[in-house]
């Protein structure tokens, strides 16, 4: 099985979407109903190495996949697991950045663990 075949579609179910490949293969499977879930977990994690998809480790370590245009943070509720994304607009009303003027931020990787009360 080529890595690519199943690239356009798994990119479109994560777009905007914090999924665990389970969920991808769920519903990747209501299109190509003998795809293999080891086929659907190598396309993934080649997506992740291309940079079309983002891995985020939540709550026990379980991996979620997305695509989004910009970078951003993510807010891990501990209880729910729910994943939650703080924009990179967003992120000077969090963070006091100290940061020289002339460093532009191409990517980051921001996880905050908390639970809402």
């Amino acid at each position: 099985m080529k890595t690519h075949f199943y690239t356009d579609a798994i990119i479109e179910i994560c777009n905007n979407k914090h999924l665990p490949v389970d969920v991808i293969y769920t519903e990747l499977s209501k299109k190509y109903p003998d795809a293999w879930k080891s086929s659907i977990y190598r396309n993934v994690e080649e997506l992740v190495k291309k940079w079309k998809l983002t891995k985020v480790i939540g709550v026990g370590k379980k991996a979620y996949f997305e695509k989004t245009k910009n970078p951003h943070a993510h807010l891990i509720d501990e209880e729910t697991g729910e994943i939650f994304d703080i924009e990179e607009w967003s992120l000077g009303n969090c963070f006091t950045w100290n940061l020289p003027k002339n460093f532009k931020i191409t990517d980051m990787d921001i996880k905050i663990f908390g639970k809402f009360s």
